[in-house]
């Protein structure tokens, strides 16, 4: 084997640097005590991950840990004995706890929010990475999905994120979500560090991942830090929950559009523990009793996880989730012949594996992780045609970080390889490619005062095609006027981002969903672009918080499709420059009984396509290229104005809520007419006494028209009972109350209007066991 691969250098230092350390595990011996708990909010009773938890015996610190996803923590070697367990977090007061040995229970450790008395006002510090103010970043715990109404008594990550301003969706179906300025393809998706593909499902708003499964969810809509890379508009980074290692546990749920199961399951007690999870769609075969009319979709997802303690300073995790879907977009079709050959199918799966070490005596964490993740696609467009397009990656991280009190320090290595296989159909060859690259990352949190926090990073990656090497900066800053505990807090963030591979699809047709990805062109740079981000975020009361954020993203070299005379023909693109620019508004009440939100966000898109050669998305190409000139136009997501309003009202066991939405018009390219246009070999020719022709399209000015605007309600009302052994929850909804007809798409097949989902009303139940 060559090392002259970066990726190649990079397996070799991994396993000079953890080869000894994996050989060298070994389990506990049996006559080892362990001592194992949790960290929570003492009033939320919400698990703190990220805990520091250090064991103190007499004057000396024996071990220390950082706790997991849901706040919990185990060493193990320990002799019997009288320990002091001290457990701290950012904005939290520091607890500590006098535990005697053996001890047979967990270890509960309760932190009390920080407070400080400001004008006679009590005012909560922000948690450290789960809810303090960082401009671009949204934190999502389990507690807040279920405040947005769903039609699935389980609720769903994808529900949520069409509630935050600058989050886009062209529709309810096919699973496209457009982030600030930014396209599907420009999202990175990850889940426990795999990359997913396409993470959400063909009914718009569920994602690939059950809601019970998720511990937390990071949702960076720019100027994300330097450990994230290969994408340049947002990244939404989920963490999953370990299963409890002390019992078996679990829920089932059922309601017209997805049903599922959860089970929890304790491998080997309080050492390890394995999550399984199942969902499966159910409304393509109740619909039409429920609606009177066809929804052709299937989707569903399998999830696998298995956690385990080696000992008291490393772990071990691996991660699986397969997804499918099928579906049939454009079911309005007026040919039901025509409507069931336009299919399309997609299928995720992730496979991924991490260790975690953690010293003794010295407050470092190390990682090591692999990951694999794939995506199939499938898209019939004709009887006779059938594009395909596969993609496939390989990930390498190794990754350390300084735990220096309040500082932190990050860094590590880390190297990728994609492989890509697709055919766009109607005779056209496959085409089978790769590309990768590696290079490495440094990122701190310096906290110089109470006031300020700054987190410099820089990102070096040497990519093998478009620019061989880039240095990417990034910084991030938080201002507190007040110091810890201020009403105010301003925040900053401002980044360089590149990304090598590029995914193609159609976009003057927002059912075509098919996507392609590949390499960016030989010769070309990179995509790339730069964000600046501002916000401000106020708390004049405890219960009651406003926030405001400008952004701007200047994007290059992006590639975008060419308009083509033929219906449905992908075959060649341009590159084009643009620019998202914005602001969103939020205003958020949280008191014990009830949560109000409501945004506004204001964006502008524009982009711009010097004069220039097509490109065939071929590598080799198909023919000769086109000379295109100049073009500014603002593409098909660029949604102008954005009003949202959430409510969950909770007076006992009874919860109700409601989400309204309201968009403004997308943009969209109208159609003059359709004619029939012959190839002659010969100009003498009477080839065209017997030759049927091609259908062709003529196209007005690109993007030049304006769909209607889009607004939605959607309630449930919900009744929770407690039994000795399970709880169970009821729910009851309705998807879309005064059934609006907002539209999905013009089908270009038929001249049809083709709308978004109808009134759907939905019963669910769900049972969780203790």
């Amino acid at each position: 084997m060559s090392f002259r691969h970066p990726l190649h250098r990079l397996l070799l230092i991994g396993l000079v640097v953890f080869g000894p350390v994996l050989l060298g595990i070994g389990l506990d011996s049996a006559h080892a005590q362990v001592l194992r708990g949790r960290v929570i909010d003492a009033e939320s009773g919400d698990g703190l991950p990220g805990a520091t938890v250090l064991v103190i015996r007499g004057t000396e610190r024996v071990a220390g840990n950082v706790a997991d996803g849901d706040g919990r923590f185990r060493f193990s070697g320990l002799a019997g004995g009288t320990y002091v367990l001290e457990a701290s977090f950012v904005g939290y007061e520091v607890n500590r706890t006098t535990v005697q040995l053996p001890v047979d229970e967990p270890v509960e450790i309760r932190l009390a929010p920080t407070r400080t008395l400001l004008e006679e006002l009590i005012v909560e510090s922000q948690r450290e990475d789960s809810e303090r103010y960082v401009a671009g970043l949204e934190t999502i715990r389990p507690g807040d999905l279920a405040r947005v109404p769903m039609p699935d008594v389980t609720y769903d990550l994808a529900g949520y994120l069409l509630t935050l301003p600058g989050v886009v969706a062209t529709g309810d179906r096919g699973g496209q979500l457009f982030v600030r300025g930014g396209t599907p393809t420009q999202n990175l998706v990850l889940l426990d560090g795999m990359r997913i593909f396409q993470p959400f499902h063909v009914v718009g708003f569920y994602s690939a991942f059950p809601a019970d499964i998720i511990a937390t969810t990071d949702v960076y809509a720019g100027g994300f830090n330097a450990r994230y890379g290969g994408r340049i508009s947002s990244v939404i980074d989920i963490r999953t929950r370990n299963g409890s290692k002390e019992h078996v546990s679990g829920s089932a749920s059922i309601a017209p559009f997805m049903s599922g199961i959860r089970l929890e399951v304790p491998v080997l007690k309080n050492e390890a523990s394995l999550v399984l999870s199942a969902r499966e769609s159910i409304i393509d075969r109740v619909a039409p009793q429920l609606l009177g009319e066809e929804l052709p979709f299937q989707f569903g997802d399998r999830f696998a996880k298995f956690h385990a303690y080696l000992n008291q300073t490393s772990s071990v995790a691996f991660t699986a989730l397969r997804t499918s879907d099928t579906g049939y977009l454009n079911s309005g079709d007026d040919s039901d012949v025509l409507a069931e050959v336009r299919r399309s199918t997609w299928k995720n799966e992730a496979y991924g594996g991490r260790y975690l070490y953690i010293p003794e005596d010295a407050a470092v964490m190390s990682e090591l992780s692999v990951y694999y993740s794939s995506l199939e696609s499938r898209y019939r467009q004709t009887e006779d045609e059938i594009r395909v397009a596969d993609v496939s990656e390989f990930v390498l991280n190794i990754g350390f970080t300084y735990l220096l009190g309040a500082n932190q320090i990050n860094f590590g290595i880390f190297g990728n390889t994609n492989f890509f296989d697709f055919s766009l159909g109607r005779g056209r060859s496959q085409v089978s490619t790769g590309v990768s690259s590696g290079g490495g990352f440094f990122e701190a949190r310096w906290v110089p005062s109470e006031y300020l926090q700054l987190e410099p990073g820089v990102r070096i990656e040497a990519f093998s095609r478009g620019l061989r090497r880039t240095i990417a900066p990034r910084a991030r800053l938080l201002f507190l006027p007040g110091g810890t505990g201020s009403r105010h807090k301003l925040s900053l963030a401002w980044g360089r981002y590149h990304q090598q591979i590029v995914g193609l699809n159609n976009e003057q047709d927002v059912s075509d969903v098919f996507t392609v990805w590949t390499a960016s062109p030989r010769g070309t740079p990179v995509p790339r672009a730069i964000h600046y981000i501002a916000g401000w975020q106020m708390r004049p009361v405890r219960w009651l918080e406003l926030s405001v954020e400008g952004y701007r993203k200047d994007l290059s070299d992006l590639s975008f499709p060419v308009f083509s005379d033929e219906v449905g023909v992908l075959a060649e693109f341009s590159q084009v420059n643009g620019r998202a620019e914005g602001v969103d508004l939020k205003t958020e009440v949280t008191t014990r009984w009830l949560y109000f939100s409501a945004t506004y966000g204001h964006s502008k898109v524009d982009y711009v396509r010097p004069v220039q050669r097509s490109r065939a998305i071929f590598l080799a190409g198909t023919g000769q290229s086109i000379l295109l000139p100049r073009l500014e136009f603002n593409p098909p997501h660029d949604r102008r104005h954005q009003l949202g309003a959430t409510m969950r009202l909770t007076i006992g066991s009874w919860a109700f809520g409601s989400r309204w939405q309201f968009g403004s018009g997308l943009p969209f390219t109208q159609v003059n007419g359709y004619y029939t246009g012959l190839e002659l070999d010969e100009p003498a020719s009477d080839q065209f006494l017997d030759d049927v022709g091609t259908t062709l399209v003529s196209r007005a000015q690109p993007y030049g028209g304006r769909m209607p605007t889009y607004h939605r309600l959607d309630v449930t009302l919900e009744h929770k009972v407690l039994l000795r052994q399970a709880d169970l929850t009821f729910q009851a909804g309705v998807i879309n109350v005064y059934d609006r007809a907002n539209i999905f798409e013009y089908n270009i097949f038929s001249g049809s209007r083709v709308d978004q989902l109808p009134l759907i009303p939905s019963m669910g139940i769900r049972v969780d066991m203790r």
